[in-house]
């Protein structure tokens, strides 16, 4: 049986061709789209299919119906998978939807310019003719429709003509990608298409600066990541599965993710890029096998990047490192690269600051081990050891001279007074270069940081002028005295340095008393740590100096006064432990006390703020609501009439096509002017009685035709039997003749071939007794053979069984001698103690017996474990 006429691929075609010549391309499309979506295409090969999916698409864009061709390429999908080509049908035909979607937004953008270069080169022209008229002469062309635009919008012409022309466009490229990734997306065999189209999206995003696009297309990107990682548990359930476990997979899809970290940085998205990063790190723990050297020299570029837009100085530096260290080992890096780079990453480190606040909470901690783990390293890089990988891997040969200069004057030689002239070159050479400006005020602020405390150790005091003129130097390197003081204030913020400032005397006070100095010894060494010890330093601590001294004197004078004193001094000692314990307990309740208070009240504030956030947020998507069902309505209504429109439009191009055809054919004669008061049923029903006319007058003619034919061939067969009586027994006899013959011959050949089996029997016959006697020998010797080796097995194993005997004989014997040795060893080391102890107690000075009788400890108790050894006992 034929198939019907609506699973028949090329009459379909055909059918949308014929729309599409009449112009009607809506209908045309509803056509197509009616037959990819139906069920029963699903048996019908998808190259039959495919030039239907291709016009389809092609329809689709030109009429910009993306929801229609989004559904239609879904269910298209659908239809074909289970083919063994229908995947790479499906990756052909959203391929040729993006190129048609792509090629209508390079003509939309054409023409937008044509355009706006009409409009201006227009408006030239009216200036130019302006200007050639008199002053009262001249008449300003203006249209009402310019005075009303001009009035609502600050638009220029190219902004207006991309508007109307070009951002449609864009929308629609932008709507097409996301179809065409949803529809590729966790598909194994598609999967080298998903990341074809997902770089043809990064593009389009660049190139379009499409910020709020890029954003959703990470996150869909996103999404499709979980929903692979989700589905692992399951993927036996799922066809054709993403497998990450796969190295070409894992490898496809961090080359994305690199590619989205690029777009990002180069987008500017910042969060857009430490989310992406966290994606990179992610995959990275996942595979297998290490990235590309290339991918990672990049991957630590951007972070890098990432970290100097957060001002993060200490990670910034850290990335920097990263990327320095894997660039050195590239083939192709030349001496100017390694030397921009190693300069790089000096200032890096240099502009890390020398102490921030403390960082003890546990976010922080959090925080900073988590950024650890996206470079890939084992703990938190702290500004010293940074500074040591700088000078262990010889960077400091590379980078330019000045900066060399730099980390000497910073590090090891810092000179206030002399800072600035020295460094004034430097600067300038940093100003030269736009790469470094960004770490033109890091740096700055670690110089004066490291100023500060350098004059804080040479000066008790100084004038606030003399300090601002030693801290202010050239270029952009320069500050205001406001804030180099700010400066100094955050200086002893973070406890680099202890400052009053008088700003009525305008002196600067570097204060370092005991109480302070107590304090500061409490600070660790990465965040207080002294130079040297001053002049003034030394005179104030010349009488403390001068009582320890006098005091360890009367010790070596009377050691009776320091026996005294020792104990005066564990008594004291003992009570302020106590007292110290009990006022420490005291401090850490009232501490967990405010504590508690503190998160009680910041409990009650956030609460409250969340509430407000909360009923913020339920009315505004209250009001989002309303207007979005209002839109919705709208469009509703709209579309309604649209389609209303266009089925009128359709129902009356088929009612003027369906009268053409009658007409053609011949049936019944229709005016054309009637096609307002006829509708189908009518044209059907009047169609049907004409037919019916035509069918009666047609049976009956082929009733008598019938009854004509059946009288001629009753009078043909009565005169042909007797031909064909004679004929059959003529046959008859020729077919006896024949059966005969071949019965003969196949008689004689059963005898010959029996005659000639009786022969080669007779001649075998002869071979039977020694064909027995020679399997007779064989058996015989095979079964001597395996009584031989089974005879040799076996005594090889009575040999392994003995040797092994042997063996765990000889290991329990070793083992029981090396356990008497042993024994044997301690007990004379156990000896050698108690003789030792016994000759330690018996040399005892007198004065020393009289100490331990006197702290209750004479006679002397030997330890438990040698009082089996000692020969006398000590008196």
């Amino acid at each position: 049986m034929a198939p019907s006429y609506n699973i028949r691929p090329e009459n379909t075609l055909r059918r949308a061709e014929d729309l599409i010549a009449v112009d009607q391309k809506e209908a045309a499309l509803q056509t197509l789209y009616d037959f990819i979506t139906s069920k029963r295409i699903r048996s019908v090969a998808p190259l039959d299919l495919e030039p239907i999916a291709l016009l389809f698409v092609e329809l689709g864009v030109d009429l910009r119906s993306g929801k229609l061709v989004k559904d239609g390429l879904h269910q298209y999908k659908k239809n074909v998978q289970s083919n063994d080509s229908g995947l790479e049908s499906v990756e052909t035909v959203v391929k040729k939807f993006l190129e048609k979607a792509e090629a209508k937004l390079n003509d939309a953008q054409l023409k937008a310019n044509d355009v706006a270069a009409t409009l201006e080169a227009e408006a030239a022209q009216l200036e130019a003719d302006d200007e050639d008229e008199d002053d009262e002469n001249r008449q300003i062309v203006v249209s009402p429709e310019d005075v009303l635009m001009s009035s609502v919008s600050t638009d220029d012409t190219k902004d207006r003509s991309d508007r109307e022309l070009v951002v449609p466009w864009l929308k629609f490229l932008w709507e097409a990608y996301r179809t065409v990734l949803d529809i590729l997306r966790n598909n194994s065999k598609l999967e080298v298409g998903y990341a074809a189209v997902v770089s043809q999206a990064f593009g389009f995003c660049v190139k379009y600066n499409r910020k709020t696009e890029f954003k959703r297309l990470c996150e869909m990107l996103r999404t499709h990541l979980q929903t692979v990682t989700q589905k692992s548990a399951v993927k036996h359930q799922i066809e054709n599965p993403i497998d990450l476990s796969d190295p070409d997979t894992l490898q496809r899809y961090l080359e994305t993710r690199f590619n989205q970290l690029n777009v990002s940085v180069r987008l500017e998205l910042w969060q857009e890029s430490f989310r992406t990063v966290e994606d990179v790190h992610t995959l990275m723990t996942i595979s297998k096998r290490q990235p590309k050297p290339s991918m990672m020299v990049n991957y630590y570029d951007n972070l890098a990047k990432i970290f100097n837009v957060s001002d993060n100085r200490l990670f910034h530096a850290a990335a920097r490192q990263k990327f320095f260290s894997l660039f050195v080992q590239s083939p192709i890096a030349t001496d100017e690269e390694l030397k921009h780079y190693a300069s790089m990453q000096l200032l890096s480190v240099l502009s890390v600051p020398v102490a921030s606040s403390s960082k003890v909470d546990d976010f922080a901690k959090r925080k900073d081990n988590r950024l650890s783990m996206l470079l890939n390293l084992s703990k938190v890089p702290t500004r010293e050891s940074l500074l040591t990988q700088v000078a262990s891997r010889n960077v400091l040969s590379i980078v330019d001279p000045a900066l060399a200069k730099l980390y000497e004057l910073m590090e090891k030689d810092l000179h206030p007074i002399s800072f600035a002239s020295q460094a004034k070159d430097i600067f300038a050479f940093i100003e030269s270069n736009k790469e470094f400006h960004m770490y033109i005020k890091p740096l700055t602020s670690v110089i004066l940081d490291k100023l500060f405390e350098q004059m804080s150790e040479v000066y008790e005091t100084v004038k606030l002028d003399f300090l601002v003129k030693l801290s202010t130097f050239e270029g952009q390197f320069k500050l205001s005295p406001i804030e180099i003081e700010s400066r100094l204030l955050a200086a002893a913020s973070n406890n680099l340095l202890s400052v009053k400032i008088d700003h009525e005397a305008k002196v600067v006070s570097f204060k370092t008393d005991t109480l302070e100095n107590s304090l500061l010894s409490s600070i660790p060494l990465n965040v207080s740590s002294k130079i040297q010890y001053t002049p003034t330093e030394i005179i104030r601590t010349q009488l403390s100096s001068l009582a320890n001294t006098l005091r360890e004197s009367v010790m070596l004078i009377d050691p009776l006064a320091s026996e005294n004193e020792k104990t005066l001094k564990q008594k004291v000692s003992m009570r302020a432990n106590a007292e110290f314990a009990e006022e420490r307990q005291e401090v850490l309740d009232r501490a967990l006390l405010l504590e508690n208070r503190m998160k009680e009240v910041a409990e009650i504030k956030r609460r409250d703020e969340e509430a407000a956030t909360k009923a913020r947020y339920e009315k505004l998507a209250a009001v989002k609501k309303a207007e979005q069902e209002r839109i919705e309505q709208e469009t509703a209504k709209r579309l309604e009439e649209k389609r209303r429109k266009e089925l009128e439009a359709i129902q009356k191009a088929e009612k003027k096509k369906l009268l053409n055809e009658i007409n053609a054919k011949g049936i019944i004669k229709v005016d054309m002017d009637d096609i307002e008061n006829l509708d189908g049923r009518k044209l059907q029903k009047m169609q049907i009685e004409k037919l019916e006319q035509d069918r009666k007058a047609l049976e009956e003619r082929i009733e008598a035709t019938a009854k004509r034919f059946d009288y001629l061939e009753r009078a043909q067969r009565r005169y042909e039997l007797p031909m064909l009586q004679e004929d059959a027994e003529a046959q008859k006899g020729r077919e006896m003749e024949v059966y005969e013959e071949m019965k003969q011959k196949l008689i004689a050949n059963a005898k010959k071939e029996h005659e000639e089996a009786l022969k080669i029997k007779h001649r075998l016959t002869r071979l039977i007794p020694d064909y027995e006697a020679f399997v007779g020998q064989k058996e015989q010797a095979l079964w001597e053979e395996y009584e031989k080796k089974a005879a040799e097995a076996k005594e090889k194993l009575e040999a392994a069984k003995k040797q092994r005997i042997a063996e765990f004989i000889a290991k329990k014997k070793a083992e029981f001698e090396e356990q008497q040795k042993s024994l044997a060893q301690a007990e004379e080391r156990l000896q050698k103690e108690a003789a030792e102890w016994e000759a330690k107690m018996s040399n005892l000075k007198y004065a020393d017996k009289l100490k331990l009788k006197r702290a209750g400890q004479w006679p002397p108790v030997p330890p438990a474990h040698l009082q089996k050894y000692i020969k006398k006992e000590i008196k």
